[in-house]
């Protein structure tokens, strides 16, 4: 079994010595090779890094206790920025590949794996389950604010959700209706159902969390079925809110995100072949 308290001495020993930094031969182990090819380009950078760290991990290449490279060390190393080196650092963590050791670092530890991954998200790309958590996320808080928007509204606000609606379905009869537009109408339908809460702090809160949510309205992610069920679904949130009804609106809703959840899974199930060998 490998012991912690070994590197950590021997880290000690070697900056007092002045022989090596953090980030030599020794501390990363001695076969540099093993750190060759983790070079990544620009698209999906944390999923890149973390599926060729764990291949190494779950080859043997990358044994027990070995300490990774630092947050510098991995940049050199791939060419990747630092944000993207935490996500993928922390994505492997979360999943039981490695353990952040204090003064030591990052090492790959051998936690008991399949517990970790049959989790909601653990079979997920960075990617995937980022979508899923910011789906998770508007399950959570949206449907409440939809109710408190029926009971807090006045009749000459509704245009804030009105003219969105009209926008949409108007736009969704054409031809070939503007992806980029319906994107923009949705946001600012759900923007305005935050607005007309009356609550600056859930305001505030959907305003923020619109960044974390652009990847559910990713352009890959609307299909045309997906563009009508959720044109569908304002109308009928718009029409319990109209009518006062916070049950029908924040039931509305939450029938509105478990589509749209449906429809994201339909386009990126999770590879049963996949889950199977991760076990």
């Amino acid at each position: 079994m490998f012991r912690y308290a070994e590197i950590a001495a021997e880290i000690g020993r070697t900056r007092r010595s002045g022989r090596i930094g953090a980030d030599s031969r020794m501390v990363w182990g001695k076969n540099m090779s093993v750190w060759s090819g983790l070079r990544v380009n620009d698209q999906s950078v944390p999923d890149q890094l973390s599926h060729k760290l764990i291949e190494r991990i779950e080859s043997g290449v990358l044994e027990e206790g070995v300490k990774l490279p630092s947050e510098r060390g991995f940049i050199e190393l791939t060419g990747a920025s630092r944000t993207s080196i935490r996500e993928a650092l922390h994505d492997l963590e979360r999943r039981g590949y490695v353990k952040r050791i204090p003064r030591v670092g990052t090492v790959v530890s051998r936690q008991d794996r399949p517990a970790m991954d049959q989790n909601l998200f653990g079979d997920l790309s960075h990617s995937q389950r980022v979508i899923r958590e910011v789906m998770d996320l508007r399950s959570v808080i949206e449907p409440p604010i939809a109710g408190r928007a029926a009971t807090r509204r006045s009749d000459g606000e509704l245009v804030l959700l009105r003219e969105p609606l009209e926008a949409a379905e108007a736009e969704l009869a054409k031809a070939r209706p503007s992806v980029t537009e319906m994107q923009r109408l949705d946001v600012a339908f759900h923007s305005g159902i935050a607005r007309l809460s009356h609550n600056a702090m859930l305001t505030r809160l959907m305003d923020v969390t619109s960044e974390w949510m652009a990847p559910s309205r990713g352009a890959t992610l609307q299909t045309e079925r997906r563009m009508r069920l959720s044109v569908g679904a304002h109308r009928s949130i718009y029409e319990a809110v109209r009518i006062g009804d916070p049950a029908k609106a924040a039931a509305a809703m939450s029938d509105h995100i478990a589509d749209v959840s449906e429809s994201i899974n339909a386009l990126h199930p999770i590879d049963e072949k996949d889950h199977e060998e991760s076990k």
